[in-house]
């Protein structure tokens, strides 16, 4: 039996210097997050909330509150803020949002209004005479907040935390305390919400942490740390202080942990109004001696306290806190016409990916610390170097931790859904709580303002680009974030419309493209266009200047793309980025799945995913196309050429790391014949490489003669450093085929006793499934428990020859129908989830003439690189099975067929009663892994003739379902198609009832869309969002075994009704015709005589199209 596996969890990181200091930070810190572990459990999210201002005395009230809804907003009036109102009979967990199942509520479509409840006393181990304050990392949107019946706080924004004085509230002595906090979440369009309205689960309520904390009369309210240079280093403190001040001189002062940080002091000036209140201010400046500056490869962070001292000299507030040592610039380097990102005044190339930071069960809100360690770790493990945190400001512990790990940040921050002075209001509001709140974390490198004009206009936003008066906001907004942190690089707006205004530090684009040769010109278009004074991916009358050039957002498989492989498209696509010197980043799409959309690295629950690039190079894995260092080609995909050919191949280096030694380049070939016979086809060499620092060096082509004979593999190419450590590779996948494809009949001179009959997967003669079958081109499959069965022609001199024993060959899997999509509420036409760690097994019983084999197991439905045929076709991404080989003696009635001149007849079936129902695919010589049709080969007891006497072109499956399938009503890919009646207007209700009058809608031929949509015959062009269509068909009466087949093109979501029944309804598109065998049920919607087939077919964006045929199989 032929298997191969690639592993189901994260694999080693494959050896290298860069990577050394990495893997043992990761390793230390997660030890250390173990031992913090230990903290009490029964608290939920028991951590510090912020750990760049901690103070020793705290309190966490998060755990089990009160709760209950406000449906009518009588809460205020019946005065539930009250210590002793009934009615909290419900119970609810902080920090957990009212929709996510830890709260223990999880009700999704609930009221807008929350009240919460709880009791907390003071620590009697807190110091006499503290202040005590209540504090709120986040509350989504609106919080009122009471302590013993008195308000406390109020506060609008759901992003950004707020705090309140509650000494005088508070009860006297140790007594009992009541908090109370009404929670109002209108969810408004107007409101910053992010990715909450149209997109994934709404966030109401507490989200993070609340806490208690002592502080002096006189406090540390704030501090701003950012380094003023690198040589010499030197770091400035921006320190201010609240609350009354006895007269003298009071000075903050540094303590740090670490020696070589200078303990420098400052005088606290006199205090000045502000919106907070009373406050004074002081700027400590430090010399930081033998500098660590931080950076991705070397986090290193200063711990220290800031101290507020009296004119005795007391101590009088402290605040520990830590800080990291680098710089952020976008600057020349060298003589190049455009800028770079510059860290350390370095440059760095941005290696990101997409983080919506949402999780399965706590939505908004991180299970534990520990969950948001390892997705910070996992980040680094996958090689990123930054992750973009989408519209939504982050929990202060993710951050902690890319502080911890050396992940680069790019903060985006939440958008609103309208544009109008409220939204502006309350997106300025929450920026300038967020970006004070945030500025002091090292690995926030950028603040990026706006998202693809969501908010900045009407839907779908196009009008932006003559919004003139909001390009000036948009423009004071970005000047504003500037004022509140110069440190940082500022966006003005991530753009999928080419619509940034002038002032933005990063001209960056996005693009979500399933194919290679548009995403190649896509790419090369913006490059060209990007330089100084374009016009280009600005709005009208604004130009670009020298700001660098990354893509920000990027994927083979879009938002609605469905839940499908992303192994493919992320290598080519990454590949097409890397090679453009003045690209100088990247931000793939994304880190995880989330809800419906499925492009991440890892599954929403963040177990992994298999990608499939080690079937070609053994421990290849995604992080080493995500490294500093690159090599790649320039080259589709895969190369597909014909036996003996000759190709010659671009290679590149992309050098972003430190390495300066001469690198090795050595590169192979090797990959599977039609027999599944792994084949080295060209040995390794190695050649010198050239390489450039901070850039991309062409080298030397490679040239490869392809085998003469099918095949699937891959040109590998690897980088060396000079110990033979493979530090960089990639690979181009290669596919050899024939003009004419492979005989149906053939045999080798040098075996006179063997012959080999192919047949293709679609040539079935019977077949039966308990869910329905399809047959895509090249493949086909049956859900459930069924069969297929084939009639194989055995040729006369074949027969003659007295056949003894067989060998089969075919690629197959099992055939999951929803089982395996992750969020099964919605689907798409698309859906073929990636390999992960939970297979989907079935069993497989091959009979010949009737004569069972020993089961097979079929271990997985998988979906990867590994499928390199079916990404070609364009069939189920990525799909493949496992080559199985069957064989022995021919069963007695096998040969007594062949000597009677019967077909062999061989049946794949999925037993009902087997361990695993779970379906099956037979993939062809265009799908699957494997350049190989299923292949019988049968061997003689007699010699065979030279001449077989038959066209080996001519199929050797007979009666085929195919061949008996009356076509009733035909598809466009027939010529002309069929006539149909159609209406891109409304027509209103019953519009696909059989008594309709359509005599007034417009006649056409199918299939209906526009030229150029992939995958479809267009006979009459269709170009509005929606089209209602209806046609006749005459039916004979139907027994209970004939069979009814659709023929359906969709682009995207259709239905179809038939006499006033809905039969089918699919989501998003598809690229190919699909065949859906239809079920009983479905096919009882058809009657004898007249049927009124309707169909309606709606569209979003792109090419779009649909296409319906109707196909009869009578039984015999």
């Amino acid at each position: 039996m032929i298997r191969t596996e690639s592993p189901r969890s994260f694999p080693p990181m494959t050896p290298s210097p860069t990577r050394a200091l990495l893997a043992a930070t990761v390793a230390a810190l997660a030890a250390a997050s173990a031992s913090a572990a230990s903290q009490d459990e029964s608290i939920p999210r028991p951590e510090h909330p912020e750990p760049q201002a901690v103070r020793s005395d705290w309190a966490n009230l998060n755990g089990s509150w009160e709760f209950r809804f406000d449906p009518d907003d009588a809460g205020l009036d019946s005065r539930w803020f009250e210590p002793e109102a009934e009615g909290f009979d419900r119970e609810i967990i902080v920090p957990f949002a009212w929709e996510s199942r830890l709260s223990g509520i999880g009700e999704v479509d609930s009221p807008e209004i929350g009240w919460y409840r709880r009791t907390f006393r003071v620590p009697d181990d807190w110091p006499e005479g503290r202040r005590v304050w209540l504090r709120f990392g986040a509350v989504d949107y609106r919080a009122d907040v009471w302590v013993n019946g008195t308000k406390v706080a109020e506060h609008e924004g759901g992003y950004t935390p707020f705090e309140a004085d509650v000494t005088d509230a508070l009860a006297d002595g140790d007594g009992e305390n009541v908090l109370v906090v009404r929670a109002f979440d209108p969810t408004a369009r107007n409101l910053p919400t992010g990715k909450q309205i149209d997109w994934y689960t709404t966030v109401s309520g507490i989200w993070q942490t609340v806490w208690l904390e002592a502080r002096p009369e006189s406090y540390i309210a704030g501090f701003f740390i950012r380094t003023e240079s690198l040589d010499p280093a030197r770091v400035a403190i921006d320190v201010t202080v609240g609350g009354p001040r006895p007269e003298g001189e009071w000075t903050v002062s540094l303590k740090p942990d670490d020696p070589t940080v200078e303990a420098a002091s400052a005088r606290v000036a006199a205090p000045s109004r502000s919106s907070e209140g009373e406050l004074a201010s002081a700027r400590i400046e430090a010399v930081v001696s033998q500098a660590k500056p931080w950076s991705p490869e070397s986090p290193h962070l200063y711990d220290l306290a800031i101290e507020l001292k009296d004119p005795a000299g007391n101590v009088i507030d402290s605040v520990r806190t830590y800080f990291g040592l680098r710089t952020i610039a976008r600057g020349t380097f060298g003589d190049e016409p455009f800028e770079r990102f510059l860290l350390n005044g370095k440059p760095v190339y941005i290696r990101g990916a997409l983080d919506q930071s949402y999780n399965p069960d706590g939505l908004y809100t991180a299970p534990s610390d520990e969950f948001l360690r390892r997705d910070v770790a996992s980040a680094r493990v996958h090689g990123l170097n930054c992750l973009r945190i989408h519209i939504k400001t982050e929990e202060p512990r993710k951050l902690y931790w890319a502080d911890k790990y050396g992940l680069l940040i790019m903060q985006d921050l939440p958008n609103t859904w309208e544009q109008d002075q409220t939204a502006r209001d309350s997106w300025e509001r929450t920026m300038r709580e967020a970006v004070p709140r945030d500025r002091n974390h090292p690995s926030i490198w950028s603040w990026v303002a706006f998202n693809e004009t969501w908010g900045l206009a009407p839907f779908p936003w196009q009008s932006y680009k003559q919004a003139t008066e909001t390009h000036q906001w948009v423009k004071a907004m970005v000047a504003a974030i500037r004022a509140l942190d110069p440190t940082r690089l500022v966006e003005d707006n991530s753009p999928d419309k080419r619509d940034h205004v002038e002032g933005t530090d990063i001209n960056s684009w996005h693009f979500y493209i399933d194919d290679d040769d548009r995403a190649r010109a896509h790419i090369e278009e913006v490059v060209s266009q990007t330089k100084p004074g374009s016009p280009f991916n600005y709005v009208p009358g604004q130009v670009q200047g020298t700001e660098p050039l990354m893509n920000s957002e990027y994927g083979n498989v879009s938002a609605g793309g469905g839940d499908r492989d992303i192994s493919w498209g992320f290598r080519y696509l990454t590949t097409q980025l890397r090679k453009h010197n003045t690209i100088q980043g990247y931000i793939y799409t994304e880190l995880t799945d989330i809800e419906w959309e499925h492009n991440g690295f890892l599954n929403y629950d963040r177990t992994p995913k298999v990608f499939g690039y080690d079937a070609f190079l053994p421990d290849m894995w995604v992080n080493e196309l995500n490294q500093a260092d690159f090599v790649g080609f320039d080259a589709p995909p895969a190369i597909v050429g014909r036996p003996g050919e000759t190709v010659e191949v671009p290679v590149f280096i992309s050098h972003y790391s430190d390495l300066d030694f001469e690198p090795a380049l050595r590169w192979w070939v090797q990959g599977a014949d039609d027999r599944g016979n792994e084949r080295m086809v060209v040995a390794p060499e190695s050649f010198p490489a050239r390489w450039e620092p901070y850039g991309v060096t062409w080298q030397e082509p490679i040239r490869v003669t392809l085998p003469d004979y099918p095949f699937v593999g891959a040109l590998i190419l690897t980088l060396r450093d000079p110990q033979n450590r493979r530090f960089a590779a990639n690979y181009v996948n290669l596919v050899v085929r024939s003009e004419d494809g492979a005989p149906r009949v053939s045999r080798k001179a040098a075996l006179e006793r063997e012959v080999t009959l192919r047949f293709d997967p679609e040539d079935y003669a019977r077949s039966q499934w308990s869910d329905p079958a399809n047959a895509p081109e090249g493949k086909v499959y049956g859900r459930g428990h069924g069969y297929f069965e084939y009639r194989i022609a055995v040729p006369q001199a074949v027969a003659q020859a007295k056949p003894e024993s067989f060998n089969l060959l075919v690629e197959a899997s099992a055939k999951a129908g929803r089982e395996r999509v992750d969020w099964p509420d919605r689907v798409n036409a698309q859906d073929y989830p990636q390999t992960d760690a939970r297979p989907f097994p079935s069993t497989l019983v091959v009979s010949i003439n009737g004569e069972p084999l020993p089961a097979e197991p079929l271990e997985d439905d998988p979906a990867d690189s590994r499928g390199v045929l079916s990404h070609l076709a364009g069939v189920e991404h990525g799909s493949h099975g496992a080559l199985l080989e069957f064989g022995g003696e021919l069963p007695e009635a096998a040969r007594l067929a062949i000597a009677a001149g019967e077909p062999l007849v061989l049946r794949f079936e999925v037993p009902e009663d087997a361990e695993h129902v779970g379906g099956l695919a037979i993939f062809g010589d265009s799908t699957g892994r494997y350049p190989i049709d299923p292949t019988l080969e049968l061997v003689t007891a007699e010699p065979l003739p030279e001449d077989l006497g038959v066209d080996p072109s001519v199929p050797v499956a007979v009666d085929s379902a195919a061949s008996r399938r009356q076509a009733v009503l035909p598809t466009g890919e027939s010529g002309a198609g069929a006539s149909w009646s159609y209406t891109t207007s409304d027509p209103g209700e019953g519009w696909a009832s059989p008594d309709f009058d359509a005599s007034s809608w417009a006649s056409g031929r199918s299939g209906f869309g526009t030229e150029g949509t992939p995958g479809i015959a267009v006979h009459t062009r269709w170009d509005t969002p929606t089209i209602w269509l209806r046609t006749e068909v005459d039916l004979p009466g139907l027994s209970p075994d004939d069979q009814l087949t659709l023929r359906l093109f969709h682009d995207e979501g259709a239905q179809v009704i038939v006499n006033g029944r809905p039969i089918v309804s699919v989501d998003g598109y598809v690229t190919s015709y699909r065949d859906l065998l239809l079920s009983p049920e479905q096919r009882s919607a058809f009657r004898a005589g007249r049927n009124v087939i309707a169909v309606r077919c709606r569209q979003t964006g792109g090419g779009q199209g649909i296409d319906l045929g109707l196909s009869l199989l009578r039984s015999e």
